[in-house]
């Protein structure tokens, strides 16, 4: 109780400092014009705002840190001149001194030579560091929640992660205390009013609780490495298994320079580092739907042959339904059709069309529409939330988590190529996943899995024939009946399922023969063929 009581005055004091009370009886003002290069008043009043809101929440410490990094990714529900400024937080800490953080150490168990180690430094004169054939001490970087250091193990340079120490507490206490002042967050922050907080703040416990467990950012890097296994291009370290846990990750040194400090490089070559960002990317997202979701610059290291990911504590998952929407409104971009853009936004949004303008909704998708395929060397990833923000739709996690990390991307891209667009990398990958979508392949599995199914069904046949025969023996007519009309209310949908399954491959087919482009025509016709060869195929076996 205590604890609590000074956490409150130490909260109280900072926002004091930095005047956020006065936030309160202020709304931020969105609808203005505007000139990004030019600011005017209004942009100068807000951004005072917002750079008062960073530097509390920084000076708070690691759980506020965390929650202003987490709201600069909803562009959806926080006004933009927020979202930019708390983009800004620094997660440099003050480091701690190794004798205090190598305590994640503890019941650490290792072998050197033929002598097995364990137990804790308080109780054992082992030394971690003589695992190492060396180990700098100074940290390379300091974050609010691990620190990291350059080692060599076995001849190898690696990068040691350990968290530090007694934070569990420290975030407990802090998250209650947000429980307790959640209604003030919402309008301190300026919050939209779709904007869920309670099931927000249980997102922004479950994330904190993974980024403390190191070991889940070890099978990250793994499944990352999986993904990448044939790209050439792109690396991910290594993961030492032998010498890491929950508290301390060991992996491979990605030997190289951040975006930032690459100097003396051709135009040409920086141009090739953007293509490589940008579609490996767009690999991440609409082919793995498993992707990094803080690519900012010092996570990408630039290599000779290639880019290096770092730092995998934040990833972010796609269903394979809200992938498909998210590719629907990607194509109908590059094709240009409003409709298709307004179909899909939609059914990501989850709104019904009654629920808003849509005349003046698809003028301003239009406009977004013209931006994506005429605009060069402008950040374009942000449209998809200021116009949720702008008609107050509410927008799922997962793609507001997505948009603020192609928003990093894309202003990578763009440091090293002035002229990038993200819509002509994203027409070979567009391509890419189409193909396998349409392709016959996918219609094959598809049948094998139903085939699973089916299976199923004719397994089970036997017991439920014997449950036919209880019936018919207990005299018990109406329930033969209503099984009778079951097999054959079952029989006729499977049958209207496995014909319409056919028939859309077979219009979709047709319809890539016709206007595809590149390999889609190829691609339809093998499909074409294919479908009315398994029409045939039912035909006779029905016959």
């Amino acid at each position: 109780m205590f604890r609590k009581i000074r956490r409150y005055i130490t909260i109280f004091r900072v926002f004091s400092k930095y005047n956020l009370f006065s936030l309160l009886y202020s709304e931020v003002n969105q609808y203005y014009v505007s000139n990004k290069k030019t600011p005017c008043g209004l942009d100068i009043k807000n951004r005072e705002k917002a750079v008062k809101l960073r530097k509390a929440l920084e000076e708070l410490g690691p759980t506020f840190i965390k929650l202003g990094q987490i709201l600069s990714k909803r562009p959806d529900i926080v006004p933009g001149i927020y979202i930019e400024e708390l983009g800004n937080l620094q997660d440099n800490v003050n480091p701690l001194e190794f004798d205090k953080m190598k305590v994640a150490f503890e019941g650490y168990r290792c072998s050197i030579g033929n002598e097995k180690i364990t137990g804790s430094f308080e109780t054992s004169d082992f030394n971690i560091l003589e695992i190492f054939d060396e180990f700098n001490t100074e940290p390379l970087a300091c974050a609010s929640i691990a620190q990291v250091y350059a080692a060599v193990l076995n001849g190898k340079k690696v990068a040691v992660k350990i968290t530090r120490p007694n934070l569990i507490d420290t975030i407990n206490l802090d998250l209650a205390i947000l429980d307790d002042l959640k209604s003030l967050i919402v309008k301190v922050i300026g919050l939209g009013s779709n904007f869920d907080i309670d099931a927000f703040l249980y997102e922004f416990r479950d994330l904190l609780n993974r980024e403390l467990d190191l070991s889940n950012e070890a099978r990250n890097i793994k499944r990352f490495q999986e993904n990448f296994a044939d790209v050439k291009e792109v690396h991910v370290p290594n993961v030492h298994d032998e010498y890491s846990n929950e508290n301390v990750l060991i992996m491979d040194y990605m030997e190289g320079v951040t975006i930032r400090k690459l100097s003396e490089t051709s135009a040409e070559k920086k141009k090739w580092y953007a293509k490589i960002i940008s579609t490996s990317y767009l690999k991440q997202v609409y082919l793995d739907g498993f992707y990094h979701a803080d690519p900012h610059s010092s996570n990408i290291i630039i290599q000779e042959d290639g880019i290096a990911y770092i730092d995998f504590g934040a990833v972010g998952t796609i269903d394979d339904e809200l992938r498909r929407n998210m590719l629907n409104l990607f194509y109908g971009i590059y094709k240009k059709r409003v409709d298709v853009v307004f179909e899909a936004f939609m059914k990501i949004t989850g709104i019904n069309k009654e629920d808003i303008d849509v005349r003046r909704f698809k003028i301003d998708l239009d406009d977004i529409i013209s931006k994506q395929n005429y605009s060069a060397g402008e950040r374009q990833s942000d449209n998809y939330a200021t116009l949720a923000l702008k008609y107050n739709l509410s927008l799922p996690s997962e793609f507001s988590t997505l948009e603020r990390a192609l928003i990093l991307i894309e202003a990578n891209c763009l440091e090293l190529d002035p002229r990038f667009n993200l819509l002509e990398n994203a027409k070979p990958v567009i391509t890419r996943v189409l193909m396998k979508r349409y392709s016959p392949f996918e219609a094959f599995e598809y049948l094998q899995l139903e085939g699973d199914r089916y299976l199923e069904i004719v397994k089970n046949l036997p017991e439920g024939v014997n449950d036919v025969i209880e019936t018919i023996r207990g005299y018990r007519i109406e329930r033969l009946e209503k099984k009778t009309d079951e097999i054959r209310k079952y029989r006729t949908i499977d049958s209207i399922t496995k014909y319409a399954f056919l028939l859309v491959i077979f219009i979709s087919s047709t319809y890539l023969a016709i206007n595809g482009e590149g390999y889609l025509p190829a691609m339809g016709t093998v499909g074409f063929v294919s479908a009315i060869f398994l029409f045939g195929l039912m035909f006779l076996r029905r016959s």
